[in-house]
């Protein structure tokens, strides 16, 4: 069938997701490849069924292949609605679990992974991403119940209905600190690039 030869793959997939989200663009198939995570040698045994269908374009320079989306394509708006809205997904999940995660107390979510960084765009098939959450508590005996509560949720109201796993990291405020004072690379790259979805980050000491 039609639709077959277009998604029938996760290859086909992530680069029609690749492609329809930067419509301007023309990839070189090794770069193509790397923003679908796949190897080149799979880029050029998928891609033919989506050239023949007149969804993409693909032309030739010295020994490259260049593919493009063919904007005028029948399909193109609708894969474009389809694919445009995921990293908003993502973020509305991520913000009723703070918002849960509030209810119960914990003083500050920090959103950090492929989510904050809004590429979840090109993993969707090959490597789906997950909601990568911190959640800061006060006391070391809120800890594992905090945990709990969240995996409920997440399990009872999030998994159900979008599919995304979340995995909670919870540390009480002292922890973060103290790690943070002591330049522990994750709690480093939390302060630098976590997103505040409730309350603020602990300000370092000193």
């Amino acid at each position: 069938m039609y639709l077959e030869k277009i998604f029938g793959t996760g290859t086909k997939v992530n680069a029609l997701n690749v492609l329809v989200n930067n419509p301007k663009r023309v990839f070189i198939e090794k770069e193509l490849a790397k923003a679908t995570g796949a190897a080149v040698s799979e880029i050029n045994r998928q891609m033919p069924d989506l050239v023949n269908s007149g969804l993409v374009r693909m032309k030739r320079i010295g020994k490259n292949k260049l593919y493009s989306i063919d904007k005028k394509h029948f399909l193109y708006k609708k894969l474009q609605s389809l694919f445009k809205d995921l990293n908003g997904v993502f973020m509305e999940a991520a913000k009723k679990i703070s918002t849960y995660a509030a209810s119960q107390g914990v003083k500050t979510v920090l959103l950090i992974g492929s989510v904050a960084k809004g590429r979840v765009r090109s993993d969707i098939i090959k490597a789906p991403s997950d909601i990568d959450l911190v959640f800061l508590v006060e006391k070391p005996s809120d800890k594992e119940e905090t945990y709990n509560k969240i995996i409920s949720f997440v399990n009872r109201e999030i998994s159900v209905r979008y599919g995304f796993l979340c995995y909670p990291v919870v540390l009480t405020t002292q922890e973060y600190l103290e790690y943070l004072k002591k330049s522990e690379p994750f709690i480093v790259l939390i302060q630098a690039e976590g997103i505040e979805l409730y309350g603020k980050k602990p300000r370092r000491f000193g």
